[in-house]
């Protein structure tokens, strides 16, 4: 009997510990995914001379601040773009919090410029 609960509380533990990095690897996925919505939606934009660039911080820290910034046309939906980045960066922020992530803390300055190059933003 002694030795069943030991197995039952040993199964319970492994259990939660496959559960955890599923769980883990799901939300990652699924930041992944919103992440590749804002870039597609960027990628969809060129610029010309018209159509200038901008850049906007995208992604949370652990210790705070963006993870990167990108560029973009003014061609492009900006209250949708800025809708998709805050959603990203709060869902980024709670990942952190929730699986105890960690970065390298080093503060991430804004480009120095943005250029239209071949009709797309780049940022340096």
């Amino acid at each position: 009997m002694k030795a069943l609960i030991v197995f039952f509380f040993i199964f319970l533990f492994v259990s939660g510990c496959e559960s955890t990095e599923n769980s883990q690897q799901v939300d990652r996925e699924e930041l992944d995914r919103k992440l590749e919505e804002i870039k597609d939606l960027i990628a969809g934009e060129s610029c010309d001379e018209a159509n200038t660039c901008d850049y906007i911080a995208v992604g949370s820290k652990a210790c705070g601040g963006p993870k990167t910034y990108l560029a973009f046309s003014s061609s492009i939906d900006r209250q949708k773009l800025e809708e998709l980045v805050e959603n990203y960066n709060k869902a980024e922020d709670d990942y952190n919090l929730k699986y105890g992530i960690e970065s390298d803390c080093m503060v991430l300055t804004p480009p120095e410029k943005v250029e239209c190059i071949n009709e797309k933003c780049e940022a340096f």
